[in-house]
């Protein structure tokens, strides 16, 4: 029996993350594998942790304590500018190190790294850089074994640490799938020499938990908004925009969306969006119900109950397809712009697609058999 050890963003509030390193586990079970997983770059909080304070102040209005966060947040930018690297080690890279304890390190056939955006850099923090210059230290030192990054994304502009990192690390892989064009003519620019191919992202291998009850047969059609965090829009965007702006063309969507006959339901399947999602609930006076989801299984079992899907979180878009739903993104990014174009444009085989995945997993673990 092969021992596989998959490391990714495992202690995290994002679904979509959580739908990985599930999927990526059922794959190598599925071929009789025994499956190890521990946390790629830093430990946070579950989403069921995430809550609005009664206190909530009103869109506009700032208190003390939200003067005072503010102000600690400048000195976190601050010092992550000075010390970054040190300051992720010290938060992060040792409960990095410590997970791997319990791991028989001399019996781990393969590390598999994956999948998700973990290719990326960004400004003051290259955490995920540090993370898998990490992991390639490990395994060249302690581990000793093969090394697949698999059904990774990544984003171009790194920085000149990122890059190096990048570089490096993945020239020891012994296997690159990434899971889309954009993200192999990324790594191709960074590096020539990297054999990097292309594999869907895995949570397409994942089934939805029951069959669907068809549209047809119920009084509503069920449409799920998504409301994506103001703060990392503005962020992406680099832009100064009002939220009560911002919440507009939210409200006028799902205006649009009542209007062709659906019974409209917020939902979240990250941390952040689950707050924003809070706050423009009470926007709109509480008028549409919020659907809980803290957990992959209760947002496969909503998604399991929906027709259509509005979200700017590709794992809820990729979920949403899976669950036999009609699908819209909110872009947000290059990310979310490449999914729509390969995925949402068209009619995706999701069998085909499943195959594909199987097809990478399987000529990684031949590979094992012939070493």
């Amino acid at each position: 029996m092969k021992k596989i050890l998959i490391v990714n963003r495992k202690s995290t509030d994002n679904l979509g993350d959580i739908a990985i390193g599930t999927a990526l586990a059922q794959l190598f079970l599925k071929k009789d594998c025994q499956v190890y997983q521990l946390e790629f770059s830093r430990f946070g909080k579950d989403i069921a942790s995430f809550g609005q304070s009664k206190a909530s102040p009103a869109c506009g209005t700032e208190t003390k304590t939200n003067k005072f966060q503010n102000i600690l947040k400048k000195c976190k930018y601050f010092l992550a500018r000075s010390l970054p690297k040190t300051i992720w080690f010290v938060r992060f890279g040792q409960g990095v190190l410590r997970q791997i304890r319990s791991i028989p390190k001399d019996e781990i056939d393969l590390i598999v790294i994956g999948g998700g955006q973990l290719i990326q850099s960004e400004k003051w923090n290259d955490q995920f850089a540090y993370a898998f210059r990490l992991w390639d230290w490990m395994n060249r030192h302690l581990f000793k074994t093969k090394l697949a990054v698999l059904s990774v994304g990544a984003k171009e502009a790194f920085s000149p640490y990122a890059a190096r990192s990048f570089k490096s690390g993945l020239s020891h892989a012994d296997f690159i799938y990434v899971r889309d064009h954009h993200s192999k003519q990324v790594l191709d620019r960074l590096s020539s020499d990297l054999d990097v191919k292309i594999m869907p992202d895995v949570a397409f291998s994942l089934c939805p938990g029951k069959e669907r009850q068809k549209a047809g047969s119920r009084a509503d059609k069920l449409a799920l908004v998504g409301i994506y965090n103001y703060d990392s829009y503005c962020k992406i965007h680099s832009l100064e925009l009002d939220r009560s702006a911002y919440y507009q063309g939210w409200k006028d969507k799902i205006e649009d969306l009542s209007t062709a006959g659906f019974k409209v339901k917020l939902f979240y399947s990250t941390g952040t969006d689950k707050l924003e999602t809070q706050r423009f609930s009470e926007y709109l006076g509480g008028k549409y119900e919020i659907a809980a989801a803290d957990s992959l299984s209760d947002l496969i079992e909503l998604l399991n109950s929906a027709d259509y899907v509005y979200s700017g979180r590709m794992h809820a878009l990729i979920l949403a397809l899976v669950s036999g739903c009609q699908a819209q993104a909110f872009i947000t990014n290059t990310k979310l712009k490449v999914f729509n174009e390969t995925y949402l444009e068209q009619s995706p085989d999701l069998e085909a697609l499943r195959q594909e995945i199987e097809q990478a997993i399987d000529t990684v673990l031949t590979s094992l058999s012939d070493s």
